[in-house]
């Protein structure tokens, strides 16, 4: 290549993409290449620059710099563009467009500035050749761009003519998608190319584009193609016969891609609309065939049977600033992190997302971390191994055990009450994967406790002492009660929680006890749920309901499953795990709906097939018109709540409420109702309207039978 024929080109590219674009550019043939913020600056000659932008995957534009000098203003601009010589690159029949970027500690504006330069360009014609180019905002023969920084002004025609990531098959787009080329420098940090790669697998494809452009790649497909515009195609120094050798060779490479042995490539997405647009996309970027999509869920994830080579998980999750769901996005990421753990051990995996705490939390063997931006959004691109025989959702993650050495002194008398009721129920827990469950509950008068074991936590309960009691007495046992419950398992104190239950009334019921908002995680049955030990009363998940939960799970497979007065939707989650078609959660508190949708989000469910509904559960059933194959109805005693307009007392209540959700039930279906109310009677006219079966002694788990039952439940349908 002789020196003679280079000239200088400016590539430019996404924040934090430009090494990946300098190796890239030096692949295609550019010299003296040279990195600056957002680009890459190179010396090409006229096939190297037709190369750059058929094959770049990763530039923004190809500008080829025809001046740079100083300009202290806009008439300095103005005065030095009309000594270039413009009649080199087009003439009074073209038609052109100035597009103009300035740096941001420029004072001037660059639409003004556009203009001066095109005024300048225009002048210069009309002096010269007394006729002048006319202005084509879209498509023009020539495009011209001014950058403005430092004082300096660099003039560039844009070789591009319209941004690269423009590569055709992208018509329709999901929810804040990435840009083909930030997409395909995701794939570049990922390491895929067109010699040997795995399965390349994307759990949330959106449209499709990260699977398009690994597919690429793959294929060894130029990524410009499919384009019929770039800015030098009516250019007055263009080369049509070498562009179209170039092209050419493109196609011929596409060719003998195609026809070789593929990788597999699979997306899944939780939305149907977003599916059926990634399909499209794939159609059009004529891959079909290639790409495998499909309808899935997260929870759903899988590879097929006797598929077990290596390969890439590429992926863009929902980030919160663009979706508003913050912190709950968390979950997500660590159900991600479990679920490739489960089926990918060993893969490689590139994951992108604006917030690294988010990447931090899925466990994975870290690589690389990348900042880019993604639009005006800064990301991190995470490159990553997925731990092989990494640790998967135990039915029960710590199982608690005795201990050897026995408690003495004060508190012996309540140890040997633990071991005998955790010796009575160890068999059963065995039995039926049980990892939560109440060990004791004010068994002994002096000990006026209530024990929950979490899948690793103790939660201890202390019911409020009367007033003839001596305050220090009480908390003096309930010291002991602490102290021999850590001693008699062996756990540490600091995974004890506290808390004292009094009888609650109007508006302290609900209130928040602290707003520490600490979530632990436990295990139930398949499911991981979360749990607060701090800010409330309760815990987020009640004991009581776990036979209901589970039952709903068993018989949720291919159902309309309606939750209401759902708290934190963890029978929604059941009903999801077991095969729901859909769920709809409805609970009227904003708490209790985010916590409902971290619950979804912690085991791959998406809104996408579960909706979370905050409304009064009463006023909610007037209003739906859609029909459930499986409701489940578990009201409070009683609520004043602001946002109901009135109070409901189950007592009273109950008959409107079960009419309600029978109206939503499909024939065939069973609404499942229970309550904790101890002195509840169930209207008759229930059992004269409807078939209705009382199920409450199945639906209470050996650690809470304890006479009286603590609730009472049916099964009522239609006749």
């Amino acid at each position: 290549m002789s020196t003679a024929s280079l000239n200088p080109y400016v590539v430019t590219c996404a924040g934090g993409v430009e090494n990946l674009l300098l190796e890239e550019i030096q692949t295609l043939g550019g010299q003296k290449c040279e990195v600056v913020s957002g680009a890459v600056h190179c010396l090409a000659d006229l096939e190297t620059a037709y190369r750059i932008c058929l094959w770049s995957r990763l530039g923004s534009r190809v500008l080829r710099t025809l001046s740079h000098f100083s300009a202290d203003d806009s008439d300095d601009l103005y005065e030095q563009a009309t000594m270039l010589p413009w009649s080199d690159h087009l003439d009074e029949n073209s038609t052109m467009a100035v597009q103009c970027a300035v740096a941001q500690d420029e004072k001037e504006n660059s639409h003004y500035l556009a203009l001066k330069l095109k005024d300048a360009i225009v002048d210069r014609f009309t002096r010269n050749q007394k006729q002048r180019p006319s202005i084509q905002k879209t498509r023009p023969d020539v495009m011209v761009f001014l950058f403005r920084a430092a004082g300096k002004a660099t003039i560039s025609i844009d070789f591009s003519g319209a941004p690269l990531h423009l590569r055709g098959y992208r018509t329709e787009a999901g929810l804040a998608p990435l840009k083909e080329t930030l997409a395909a420098a995701v794939v570049a940090a990922a390491g895929v190319n067109s010699e040997e790669v795995g399965q390349i697998v994307d759990p949330m494809c959106g449209s499709g584009t990260l699977l398009v452009e690994a597919a690429m790649v793959v294929g060894d497909i130029a990524p410009g193609l499919a384009r019929d515009y770039f800015g030098f195609q009516r250019w007055k120094q263009h080369d049509e016969a070498l562009w179209q050798s170039l092209q050419k060779e493109a196609q011929e490479r596409r060719t003998l891609g195609m026809s070789k042995d593929w990788p597999a490539l699979r997306g899944y997405d939780a939305d149907k609309d977003v599916v059926r647009v990634a399909i499209n996309n794939v159609q059009r970027a004529g891959l079909s065939g290639k790409i495998h999509i499909e309808r899935r869920e997260l929870a759903q994830f899988s590879l097929p049977k006797n598929d077990a080579e290596s390969g890439v998980i590429l992926c863009n999750p929902p980030y919160g600033e663009r979706l508003g769901q913050g912190d709950q996005l968390m979950h997500l990421y660590r159900c991600m992190g479990r679920t490739f753990g489960q089926h990918c051990g060993g893969w490689k995996t590139a994951i992108i997302s604006n917030g690294i705490e988010l990447l931090d939390t899925m466990g994975l063997e870290q690589l690389e971390t990348i900042r880019l931006y993604n639009g005006p959004i800064r990301c991190y691109l995470r490159l990553s191994t997925v731990p092989v025989g990494m640790k998967a959702m135990l039915p029960i993650a710590h199982a608690l055990s005795l201990r050897d050495v026995p408690v003495e002194g004060e508190g012996a008398d309540f140890s040997n009450r633990l071991k005998k009721n955790f010796r009575k129920l160890s068999k059963w827990i065995k039995k039926n994967d049980i990892a939560s469950y109440r060990l004791y509950d004010a068994d002994m008068p002096e000990y006026n406790v209530a024990v929950d074991w979490y899948d690793g936590y103790f939660h201890v309960q202390e019911y409020k002492a009367p007033k003839t009691i001596d305050e220090k007495k009480a908390a003096h046992r309930l010291s002991v009660a602490v102290e021999s419950l850590s001693a008699t398992f062996g756990v540490n104190k600091r995974y004890v929680f506290v808390k004292t239950r009094s009888k609650q009334k109007g508006k302290t019921q609900y209130q928040k006890l602290n707003s520490d908002s600490k979530l632990c995680e436990v295990a139930e049955h398949g499911p991981r749920l979360l749990l607060n030990f701090h800010d409330y009363l309760d815990t987020g998940l009640f004991l009581d309901h776990r036979p209901i939960r589970l039952w709903i799970q068993q018989h949720a497979r291919g159902k309309r499953f309606l939750n209401l007065y759902a708290y934190t939707g963890t029978a929604s989650v059941h009903a999801a795990w077991g095969g729901a078609k859909h769920t709809t959660t409805v609970d009227m508190s904003n708490s209790y709906t985010d916590w409902a949708r971290s619950n979804l989000l912690l085991n791959g469910f998406s809104e996408e097939t579960h909706k979370i509904e905050r409304a009064d559960c009463g006023i909610w059933l007037m209003k739906c018109q859609e029909q459930y194959d499986l409701i489940f109805m578990d009201p409070p005693t009683f609520s004043n709540s602001k946002k109901m307009g009135k109070h409901m007392d189950i007592q009273d209540d109950h008959l409107r409420l079960i009419e309600l959700a029978m109206k939503r039930l499909e024939p065939g279906g069973t609404l499942v109702f229970s309550n904790n109310y101890r002195k509840f009677e169930l209207d008759e006219r229930v059992s004269r309207n409807f078939n209705v079966k009382e199920i409450t002694k199945l639906s209470i788990g050996l650690d809470f039978d304890r006479g009286k039952p603590i609730h009472r439940c049916w099964l009522i349908e239609h006749h």
